[in-house]
């Protein structure tokens, strides 16, 4: 075993592939007819994916990262099992500087570096590319023996390596289009992050009634499209991120309020992103659709005076579908055009 895949899988990482840089550009190839629903990140820095030699010239080869974080039994009933724990950018960022420091260490002379998520290289392509997995038509990675829940990374290098061998597309079933509530999965391969759930529970500002249902349920992010995939029916649990227990099982009206045991969580989960106060709008949207039980005088007093427009907004919605109370004439006081259409988008649908 090359030194390379060794130190990696030291580190818990699955063992990694390789590809040339040149063959990123042909499995992009697919994205072409898909532009209008990609990721604003993935199509504003599409180019620079499809030509990785524009950002690295010296480079030649990308290592492809996978690590597994399934974790036994699924509780995913509020939060996506990705952010149960802590954040995954911290996590794998704090490995791959370690692996940085093998690789220079024992490969003397040659350059590397690492991304993960958010760097100027698409990481699934080079996982596709190298034959890490293989495209799901959820547009996940599919390991053959860990499924789709990895957390992907890349690390580019001068480095001579093998060639990876191309898996392919997933085609084996439809389970995962089927299972999707808003229809998000168009076509194989392509997703309508406009209706994706887990898009939408990320979108900030002010929902529409209509996707308030949707989203009901759903406090950050969505697994159903992976939950359902037969690929991950018997993938072993991850021993690297462990999932904390209160995100697992999330308390709605803890989470409105936003005490000093959740706030220290979602910090450290890659939830808070957003800021604390998407998780607490979706919260109330989640409350105001379900019969769980209800701090009704803690919602009260935050459509009267929470500071913020958005969680006045959606407090006094959520008291008024759970115990009929009209506080909408407070709440609404000096709010924005947003949440006034919200307000309407309210009417319209009675």
């Amino acid at each position: 075993m090359s030194y390379w895949v060794l130190s990696a899988v030291e580190l818990g990482f699955l063992p990694p592939k390789s590809c040339s840089l040149d063959n990123l550009e042909p499995v992009l190839k697919y994205l072409d007819k898909r532009i209008p629903y990609l990721d604003p990140y993935i199509k504003k820095n599409l180019e620079l994916f499809r030509l990785p030699k524009k950002t690295f010239p010296d480079a030649k080869f990308a290592i492809s990262l996978a690590l597994p974080y399934y974790y036994k039994p699924l509780q995913n009933e509020g939060f996506s099992l990705y952010c149960q724990g802590k954040d995954y950018h911290k996590v794998i960022n704090t490995l791959l500087q370690e692996y940085l420091l093998k690789l220079q260490k024992h490969y003397l002379g040659y350059s590397f570096q690492a991304f993960c998520d958010t760097g100027p290289i698409l990481d699934r392509a080079v996982a596709l590319a190298s034959g890490l997995g293989y495209l799901g038509k959820n547009t996940s990675i599919i390991h053959p023996q860990a499924g789709s829940f990895v957390f992907l990374a890349t690390v580019v290098t001068d480095l001579p390596l093998e060639n990876g061998n191309f898996i392919g597309f997933c085609a084996q079933c439809n389970a995962c289009k089927s299972a999707c509530p808003t229809e998000a999965i168009m076509d194989s391969f392509l997703i309508d992050t406009n209706r994706c759930l887990s898009a939408l529970t990320q979108k900030k500002g002010f929902l529409s009634f209509d996707l308030c249902q949707k989203i009901s349920g759903h406090i950050f992010g969505c697994d159903i499209c992976q939950t359902v995939c037969p690929h991950n029916a018997n993938i072993p649990s991850s021993s690297i991120i462990t999932p904390f227990y209160l995100l697992r099982n999330p308390d709605l009206n803890r989470l409105v309020a936003m005490d000093s045991e959740y706030r220290r969580l979602l910090l450290q989960s890659a939830a808070s992103w957003r800021g604390v106060n998407i998780i607490r709008r979706n919260a109330l949207i989640s409350l105001a659709f379900s019969d769980l039980p209800l701090d009704a005088d803690m919602i009260e007093k935050m459509a009267k005076s929470d500071p913020s427009h958005l969680i006045r907004t959606y407090a006094a919605f959520c008291l008024e579908k759970r115990v009929g109370k009209d506080l909408w004439n407070i709440a609404l006081k000096d709010a924005p055009a947003e949440a006034l259409a919200f307000y309407k988008s309210i009417k319209n649908a009675r």
